[in-house]
């Protein structure tokens, strides 16, 4: 990349380049009305095809549709070049992302739960446009200069995830893609962007990515089976709660059924991490069903001390403005009451005020102890209460299965720490080790233990989860093969 390849633009002055990706260059740039610095993501020369032009349009428009979204990089505008090139003007975020800071520095917990639930405010707004992502990784979350994230490169977002958005020429990042679309089962979607969110955070955590090996060998290839096979390792930090070790691994389950079915069930999971830990509580600020802007307001933007309540409020109502992030820089792979008068009905309006303050003291009664009651949104926009757990989700822990053969078989048991009343599984069954993935889903309620019949010298294999009628679940046990005597 030199300062030759970057466009002549009327109105911008080329200052450096940036960084480059895989089909494109980006450079900054100083606008001179109003003066300020932008990034410009150029389209290279050298292989473009008419799928990568088209691609780079679509991420314009996407980037575009969501662009008021806080946490999402804004584009300003998009040109196409008379030589058949073309180029996005984006806000500026400077150095270093996500990914260059996790490898440089710590990040503390507290940091990471805000993060989180600040992408995945942005990650369920672009769900609720019909937009999957299908590439979030650390190196596509930017921050501003005043720490905030923004997500960015929607190149290769799918509408809905639907197999005719993807082609040839796109391509995933592999040490965060969910199983299923490593293997092709799946072209991605608001699951398989769970799983890619619950990665990257736990990148943040560790400093690098869920199954990668120090000192082994990373390459994709090995990395794949480890992806689709391996239980999520722990981060090994003594800092990071086991409710937030759990969350993530259960958001990375292998089947997509098993994680959180949306963002917003991921972002509500971390800000139940958050209150368990008597965090600052996080905003999850998304688009309601009929499009308009929604925020989880803190409390301590209400000027309350209760840390476990939240509400839902409408965007007629003034909201503090986010600050203006700084904006766009490169995918780095390789190495967010009036006045009262008082007249002569003074006695009404001393009763009035004292039926406001009895009322008043009632409510706060009420609302003390240890579950306060949390407003949610209906479909319908109206706010109703229920009451909001006082710590965080308790989600089974992975199961350790065993097997052994027997007359009638081959027996399948398990255990897990945390068992419950009521706890119910999920067992999957096949011949071999790679078919399990795809098998129909055995219920067992009767405990933990199953046989599958089997004539002698067949293998079977099993892989169990923890299921809960409050409808979560444990991540899925590893694979277990064993022979019918």
């Amino acid at each position: 990349m030199t300062p030759a390849d970057a466009p002549v633009i009327p109105g911008l002055t080329f200052v450096r380049p940036l960084g480059s990706g895989g089909y494109a260059d980006v450079y900054l740039y100083e606008q001179q009305s109003p003066r300020m610095n932008v990034a410009v993501k150029v389209l290279k020369r050298q292989g473009l095809t008419a799928s990568i032009r088209r691609q780079f349009v679509d991420e314009a428009n996407t980037m575009a549709q969501l662009a008021d979204h806080p946490y999402i990089v804004q584009v300003f505008r998009s040109e196409q070049t008379a030589d058949g090139g073309a180029y996005l003007v984006m806000k500026y975020y400077p150095p270093p992302n996500l990914a260059q800071r996790a490898k440089a520095e710590r990040l503390t917990v507290e940091e990471v739960l805000r993060t989180g639930i600040q992408l995945a405010s942005a990650v369920e707004t672009a769900h609720r446009a019909g937009i999957v992502h299908r590439d979030i990784k650390p190196a596509n979350v930017l921050v501003s200069q005043y720490g905030q994230p923004g997500l960015t490169d929607f190149g290769i977002a799918g509408r809905g995830g639907h197999a005719e958005d993807v082609d040839e020429d796109v391509g995933v990042s592999v040490p965060w893609s969910a199983p299923e679309v490593l293997y092709g089962m799946s072209n991605g979607d608001a699951r398989s962007d769970v799983y890619s969110l619950a990665a990257t955070l736990w990148h943040l955590l560790v400093g690098r990515s869920p199954f990668e090996q120090p000192g082994g060998d990373n390459s994709a290839y090995a990395l794949m089976p480890r992806i689709r096979a391996t239980p999520v390792p722990a981060t090994g930090r003594a800092d990071v709660p086991v409710s937030l070790e759990r969350l993530l691994a259960h958001a990375m389950a292998k089947s997509p059924d098993g994680r959180p079915q949306s963002a917003i069930e991921l972002a509500r999971g971390l800000q139940a991490v958050e209150r368990e830990q008597r965090l600052a509580p996080t905003a999850v600020v998304v688009l309601d069903e009929q499009g308009n802007t929604t925020v989880a307001e803190s409390p301590a933007a209400r000027g309350t001390d209760d840390h476990d309540r939240t509400s839902i409020r409408a965007v007629s109502v003034p909201a503090p403005a986010a600050p203006a992030p700084a904006a766009a820089h490169p995918d780095d792979d390789e190495d967010d009451d009036a006045p009262t008068t008082v007249s002569g009905g003074v006695v009404l309006g001393v009763l009035a005020a004292l039926v406001a303050v009895t009322v008043g003291v009632v409510v706060w009664a009420l609302g003390r102890g240890d579950e306060e009651a949390a407003p949610t949104p209906s479909a319908a926009g109206t706010l109703t209460r229920t009451a909001a757990p006082s710590r965080a989700v308790d989600y089974p822990e992975q199961p350790a299965i065993d097997a052994r053969g027997t007359d009638a078989g081959v027996t399948f048991s398990w255990n897990y720490v945390g068992a419950e009343s009521g706890d119910f599984f999920r067992v999957r069954l096949a011949d071999t080790e790679g078919g399990v993935a795809d098998a129909e889903i055995i219920t067992v309620k009767d405990g933990p233990r199953y046989t599958a019949k089997a004539g002698s010298g067949q293998t079977v294999c099993a892989q169990v989860q923890v299921s809960r009628s409050s409808g979560v679940t444990s991540p899925l046990s590893p694979v277990r093969c064993e022979t019918a005597p």
